[in-house]
């Protein structure tokens, strides 16, 4: 996309923002029932979501950098906004999961269109921190394998010379020993001459057999061929066949993605060259407003300055007393305001205060301000390079450079102050006299600071030190791209039928992403532009500041359901770090209370440099079990638990860390103790028929060119039900590793290869189906839903889905 295209496609989405602003601002802010306030959220969350992609596609395009600041802010405002009015959707359905299909049939969309997809802005502008931390686990790690390499030799040193101390045997004792190796030493010279013979004798035999039957050889391979040749043939007519009938979809190009991320890497070093030419540009600026505007800036002052005073006398009869340099000098002179500006201020305050409850949707309408007054209709023919705007840069650095100079103009107008009191009122001017009350001091009541315990450790010590403990892990180079599904498309009818859908594998990705993902964005670095001061201070900051705080959440489901997965694609998106606080892992190197303590202090230190933070708790069910087998008692989950729970009561607005809970059997877990940790919870189901589909296709068409046809995969989906993802996926890449080690390459496949091999996996049965949902039936969601059911009447009107 051209920089024309995508200041064009800025430009058209400002516009729709605005509208959907103004809108918000008049709806009305009650409604007569639940399901009338839901629909309304809903409309607003998918229109709010579709500027957030399109918005995300202009800042990971454009090159302007104080273009990009501006963008920046209001992605975090819209991400902010999405979150809020997740929130009061789950207040109103009493359910986590949000289905759109009705709203896309309405507006004539896929739900593909409507998906929540996590910005790209989040990790772009951190790429070289989170690389280099990336490639600093990898150096630790291979250093501790080097090591283990390196410890061997030594151990197997040891063991020889401890070999060496052989007791003595008696002489009858020696003879018996070396008769038995002679003897044996014999029979395996007679073992190699008899091998010979006959090997001598095979190859005499395999020899004239050959030559008798060369003709029956060839016959034999040109059989073989012909078939080999034939089927490719007939694949191909077919093929042919059906792309006559435009019934195949057009597969991927892989040239064209090789010069597409050709022409990404190419622009992300343009924009870090615009960005780096940016942040070198202030001395600069600031140089030259002093030298080329320096003695305009003064004699202005001074001017401005001499008339008050000169004004001040005529209606006074004396000289005023000059601000001393403790009120910021003359600075103090020029707060006050007119009768109009203060007017104009009052009515946007009033507007402001007038929006629906929202932290976000001012930030927003901020932004929307500076950029109708910075770049909306301006004249940008000097910049067709689209770097860094020196004017804009100039009005921002002019009221500092005009701070500096104002205390020399003080100081000058002080001193002529003086003698036009002595020339023109003949006055001395008396010092002032100070007070002699002194201001009480309140005592302020200190809270008792906890010990730092790793005060004396340095950030570099305690890294190496989780990562040699295997505490940080290193994150799969998996995007979210890489997790395959498909939606829930009747979900809208099994409500209407008083039932509560299933959410199917895609529903749940976009609930991480909204619960996990967003509300920890990164931080925002960059201040520039005067009139984006005031609004970089409500960045991304705000987002953690705004929110209510998620602490921790927990995501429930059988084992190979993609919970890690998407644990690991959550973190390489937002660029964070991966934490393993398995109650397993934690007992290999932190398995005493002290430890432990040691170990939270060294991860509160991380969130105060290495933001974001991710803790993933494998088997987080034990932590709140009653009955725990032998090996599960080792662990000692509940002296965790209490050590976890203290933590996340400690954690602050704004510190970017969130715990997350994987549980394979959640209905071991005690309720009541677990959702005192855990306030959120999303429930895995099995893959339904679309999910298992798509998979089978992604992975077998679109990734290893199979040839397979749409029956067969139809096939394969059905067989497979009740298995879960990664359980499928197994069985997918074990198929095509033994096609690729069959003598005769064969790209058909059919779902009778992938029989026996999903055979020998235990599916996810029937009854421990219904103990996961009877379990989320007693949790407070659950509850809550129930009761929302209960309430709504039997008959309503399903007026998207009727028509």
């Amino acid at each position: 996309m051209s920089q024309k295209s995508t200041l064009f496609l800025w430009s058209n989405t400002q516009i729709k923002l605005s509208r959907i602003i103004t809108s918000e601002i008049s709806a009305p802010k009650g409604f007569d029932h639940k399901r009338q306030a839901y629909n309304h959220v809903r409309h607003l969350f998918v229109k709010y979501n579709d500027l957030l992609k399109r918005l995300d596609e202009v800042y990971v395009t454009i090159l302007h950098p104080q273009k990009r600041l501006i963008l920046k802010i209001l992605l975090d405002g819209l991400v902010g906004r999405l979150i809020e009015l997740k929130q009061e959707m789950m207040k109103f359905d009493g359910c986590e999961y949000t289905y759109f299909e009705d709203i896309a049939l309405n507006h004539n969309k896929t739900l593909d269109d409507l998906c929540i997809e996590i910005p790209r802005y989040f990790a772009q502008d951190r790429f070289q921190a989170i690389e280099q931390r990336n490639q600093m686990i990898k150096l630790i790690l291979d250093r501790l394998e080097q090591s283990k390499k390196d410890y061997l030799p030594r151990n197997s040193l040891l063991i020889a010379l401890k070999s060496d101390q052989i007791d003595t045997i008696t002489l009858a004792h020696a003879v018996r020993v070396i008769q038995a190796h002679e003897r044996a030493r014999q029979g395996r010279v007679h073992a190699h001459f008899m091998r010979q013979m006959k090997k001598d004798v095979k190859t005499v035999e395999t020899k004239a057999f050959n030559d008798n039957n060369l003709s029956d050889s060839c016959l034999i391979i040109q059989t073989i061929w012909r078939q080999k040749n034939a089927e490719k043939r007939f694949h191909q007519r077919k093929l042919e066949h059906v792309k006559l009938l435009d019934m195949v979809l057009p597969g991927r190009n892989p040239s064209s993605d090789n010069r597409t991320t050709d022409w990404d890497q190419t622009r992300r070093n343009i924009q870090i060259e615009y960005q780096q030419e940016l942040d070198e540009a202030p001395d600069h600026i600031k140089l030259k407003l002093s030298q080329y505007e320096e003695t305009e800036m003064k004699l202005r002052l001074e001017h401005i300055l001499i008339q008050w005073l000169l004004e001040s006398r005529q209606l006074y009869g004396q000289f005023p007393i000059y601000p001393s340099g403790d009120i910021n000098g003359s600075a103090t002179l020029f707060k006050n305001l007119t009768m109009t500006e203060v007017q104009e201020f009052v009515t946007k305050k009033t507007q402001l205060n007038t929006l629906e409850p929202s932290k976000f949707v001012p930030m927003i309408n901020n932004q929307l301000g500076v950029y109708k007054d910075l770049f909306y209709e301006r004249d940008e023919s000097y910049n067709s390079e689209q770097r860094y705007d020196r004017l804009l840069l100039m009005d921002e650095f002019r009221p500092a450079v005009e701070e500096e100079l104002r205390h020399d103009v003080d100081n000058i107008l002080r001193n002529e102050l003086v003698y036009l009191k002595l020339a023109i009122d003949n006055t001395e001017d008396k010092p002032m006299k100070k007070s002699k009350k002194k201001k009480k001091k309140k005592k302020r009541q200190r809270k008792k600071k906890g010990k730092d315990l790793v005060s004396n450790r340095t950030l570099d010590s305690i890294f190496e030190e989780l990562v040699e403990t295997k505490i940080i892990l290193p994150t799969e180079l998996v995007r979210q791209h890489d997790f395959i599904g498909d939606y829930q498309y009747s979900a809208e009818t099994i409500r209407f039928n008083q039932k509560e859908p299933m959410p199917s594998l895609l529903d749940c990705q976009q609930l991480v992403n909204l619960q996990i993902v967003f509300p920890l964005c990164n931080n925002m670095n960059v201040i520039f532009s005067a009139q984006l001061i005031h609004s970089t201070q409500i960045g991304s900051q705000e987002v953690h500041l705004n929110l209510a705080p998620y602490k921790a959440i927990l995501l429930a489901g059988p084992h190979g359901s993609g919970k890690e997965l998407l644990v690991h694609i959550a973190c390489n998106e937002l660029g964070g770090l991966l934490l393993d606080l398995s109650p397993a892992n934690l007992m290999k190197s932190f398995n005493t209370s002290d430890g432990l303590k040691i170990l939270f202090a060294m991860i509160k230190r991380l969130v105060l440099t290495m933001s974001p933070i991710l803790c993933m708790i494998r088997d987080t069910e034990l932590l709140f079990s009653k009955k725990l087998t032998q090996q599960e008692k080792q662990y000692e989950p509940k002296r965790f638990k209490r050590l976890i729970q203290r933590f996340i009561k400690r954690i602050k607005p704004g510190e970017r860390i969130m715990f997350i809970g994987l549980s394979s059997q959640p209905y071991r877990a005690r309720i009541k103790p677990l959702f005192q940790i855990y306030q959120n919870i999303v429930l895995f189901p099995k893959p339904n028929y679309g999910s298992r589909r798509r998979i089978c296709y992604e992975i077998l068409v679109e990734r290893n060119h199979m040839n397979i046809t749409d029956v067969e995969l139809s096939i394969l989906a059905s067989i497979s039900k009740g298995y879960t993802a990664g359980q499928l996926l197994e069985a997918i890449y074990k198929v095509l590793k033994m096609k690729q080690k069959t003598k005769y390459v064969n790209n058909d496949c059919t779902a009778k290869d992938f029989i026996p091999i999903l055979g020998l996996n235990t599916p996810v049965f029937i009854d421990e189906e219904n103990k996961i949902k009877n379990w989320y039936a007693k949790t407070p969601n659950g509850v809550k839903r129930l009761k929302e059911m209960a309430q709504t009447p039997t008959k309503t009107k399903k007026s998207s889905l009727k028509k």
